[in-house]
């Protein structure tokens, strides 16, 4: 399978809504997140910064299968259609952002996501911190990982920026 990467553009919306939802309930599962934690991409988006990140897809026979978003260094989105997991969809997003971004790159995710962890493991990530936290009222474990060059490696770093 090869795929192709893409800046994102408004007729993507479609598509990147239908990844992220089924994509999403699969994550909350993974973390062992009440399923009411749930919210749909036309809810989360623009309180999770997806409007004004940097955006690109992952396509294939010409259908979406992916996208990754970062504003600054901060990763704010990667999913994968979870058909086509497991093929390099989402390493091939990553290291696209990660040469955009360089060594500050860091990101949040749901603790019991193995498969995300694994892939951000490979491209370098180490996890700063594990906490008990809350996903839109539910309780659920985050972690944040950052590169080793990055200046949210310190625990107690506050974003700054972007």
């Amino acid at each position: 399978m090869t795929i192709s990467l893409r800046d994102y553009a408004p007729n993507d919306w479609d598509a990147i809504c239908q990844i992220h939802d089924v994509a999403r309930v699969q994550e909350l599962t993974a973390g062992n997140v009440d399923p009411r934690a749930f919210k749909p991409m036309t809810e989360a988006a623009e309180g999770d910064e997806f409007f004004i990140s940097q955006t690109v897809v992952a396509y294939y026979d010409n259908r979406v299968i992916g996208f990754i978003s970062w504003n600054g260094a901060y990763i704010t989105w990667l999913y994968v259609e979870p058909a086509d997991q497991g093929r390099g969809v989402g390493r091939a997003l990553l290291e696209h952002a990660l040469r955009c971004i360089g060594a500050e790159a860091w990101t949040n995710m749901l603790g019991g996501n193995e498969r995300a962890l694994r892939l951000y493991r490979t491209a370098g990530f180490d996890v700063v911190w594990t906490r008990d936290r809350t996903c839109e009222g539910y309780l659920c474990q985050a972690l944040r990982l950052a590169l080793p060059g990055s200046h949210m490696r310190d625990p107690q770093a506050r974003r700054i920026g972007g």
